[in-house]
């Protein structure tokens, strides 16, 4: 954020212009979240950020960090074994040691979600079976989020049928459960699923050229956004903020 050092009649000046800006224009400006080019921003006390997403497990040095600079939830995955990257896979003696610290905790199901041929329905119910089953082992909440990566900028016609016929088949075998299911992807993806009831919540990719980032940053209906990655408490993370409006991201564990 830039940070102007005012004269004492400039001061006075916005002061003054201030009382003819309408109460309701303020507070909203004062609900936007800043969402920063880098996590640089938000890896200090009082940065903002309620959640840190990363594709390793956590550390204590980790723990002691996010919770100096105030984050209050730790985003972790779910994945097949073998997982996509060493460790990816959030299990209980880990959910354990994150609940255990004071933290709520946010699950993101990813495999392979970067390839577009992963968007079928037989995909869409594997990965919904997979995620009941770490969800049990996880103690996950009912009624909390399990998120499915669309994790490129896809916007066609066919493209959306495709990743709508994914998630039909994810919510066929989540919503009896009792789990809502969530979108962590571009702003037209977001869109289209939450206009189509293929997701209730929409976690909102920090990827500005996929389709439809600006349009859905704007509408504030996603209830995270992440910022780029960075270093912070000795990991590779992803910090996220929330539409200041709502804390209810589908996070469980507290």
């Amino acid at each position: 954020m830039l940070k102007v050092a005012l004269s004492g009649v400039g001061q006075a000046a916005v002061c003054s212009a201030l009382r003819f800006i309408p109460w309701f224009v303020l507070s909203i400006a004062a609900a936007v979240p800043i969402v920063s080019a880098s996590a640089a921003d938000y890896c200090k006390k009082g940065g903002g950020a309620v959640a840190a997403d990363l594709s390793g497990p956590v550390d204590d040095k980790f723990l002691k960090k996010m919770r100096e600079i105030g984050v209050t939830t730790i985003i972790r995955y779910y994945d097949y074994e073998p997982p996509t990257l060493p460790k990816k896979t959030l299990h209980k003696k880990e959910r354990d040691k994150i609940v255990g610290a004071g933290f709520s905790v946010a699950v993101v199901f990813q495999h392979h979600n970067n390839n577009f041929s992963s968007f079928t329905p037989q995909r869409g119910r594997n990965d919904a079976i997979r995620s009941l089953v770490l969800a049990k082992e996880n103690l996950q909440t009912k009624g909390s989020v399990i998120y499915f990566g669309v994790d490129g900028g896809w916007g066609t016609a066919e493209q959306l049928k495709s990743i709508e016929s994914y998630f039909k088949a994810a919510n066929a075998e989540l919503k009896p459960s009792g789990y809502r299911v969530g979108v962590y992807g571009g702003g037209l993806v977001c869109k289209t699923l939450l206009e189509k009831k293929l997701a209730e919540v929409c976690w909102l990719a920090n990827a500005k050229s996929w389709p439809g980032y600006a349009d859905s940053f704007k509408s504030r209906r996603w209830k995270l956004v992440q910022s780029l990655p960075s270093k912070c408490g000795g990991k590779e993370v992803d910090f996220n903020v929330t539409n200041g409006t709502d804390t209810d991201f589908g996070q469980f564990g507290l």
